[in-house]
């Protein structure tokens, strides 16, 4: 296997990996992007449909290049801001090389750098940047063993409110993706309860769970009647 040395490899070409190229350039420190999938992977096939960015165009945007035919505060959907990165990237010229998978980094011994295994060849670094994101391994613990019919999923699985079956639905998270699915789960007509966390405001916390696999949930200390909720979505 062919060895090509770097300066600094970049791992992964989602937002912060184009982010780290176009700062890298800046700053004239040779490097390369590698990207086991497509540009932005993860903002096309491992997020909800409807996903929009959690900010306005107007921010949630790199330096230098505005969403084209989008209004300053429109929420951009992921589609588009997929495209937006590649169309970044090709504006500064960064250099990624898709369909490379970094199987090992390893550092070197009695001398400056690393030595990184990819499913093209062998890479030599001096400096190595992990721009995977921080949730590509979703944890879905089990809260309520044992439980009949329950359907337990993470946001990284659920796509559109279709994919889940009949019943209420309690969501575990209010950070940016948990108030969207909960938005769109009660706008398609389904009873939705959002768990948020001990410091946020209304609080909210899960009361119970009954041997069927309901939930009980309360807000702001104020008990309410007991419903079944037979599916729950994890949020990041």
């Amino acid at each position: 296997m062919s060895v090509e040395t770097v300066d600094t490899l970049v791992v992964g070409a989602g937002q912060a990996g184009v982010a780290m190229s176009e700062h890298l350039s800046t700053c004239g420190v040779p490097h390369l992007v590698v990207e086991r999938h497509r540009i932005a992977e993860r903002w096309r096939s491992e997020r909800w449909d409807s996903l929009v960015a959690n900010g306005p165009a107007w921010h949630d945007r790199f330096p230098g290049m505005e969403f084209p035919d989008t209004h300053a505060d429109a929420f951009v959907h992921k589609k588009k801001v997929a495209d937006y990165f590649v169309a970044y990237a090709s504006q500064i010229s960064a250099p990624v090389r898709c369909g490379v998978e970094v199987k090992e980094v390893h550092k070197d011994v009695g001398r400056r750098g690393f030595r990184i295994r990819t499913s093209d060849r062998v890479i030599e670094a001096n400096n190595v940047v992990a721009a995977t994101g921080a949730f590509q391994r979703p944890m879905t613990p089990a809260l309520v063993p044992g439980s009949v019919g329950l359907m337990q999923i993470h946001s990284n699985s659920y796509k559109n409110p279709d994919q889940l079956p009949e019943g209420a639905v309690l969501v575990v998270g209010a950070g940016s993706s948990g108030v969207q699915i909960a938005e769109e789960l009660s706008l398609s007509g389904k009873r939705v309860y959002l768990s948020v966390g001990p410091h946020d405001r209304p609080r909210a916390h899960i009361a119970s769970a009954t041997t069927a696999g309901g939930w009980a949930f309360s807000v702001s200390g104020t008990p309410r009647p007991k419903n079944p909720a037979q599916n729950m979505l994890r949020s990041r």
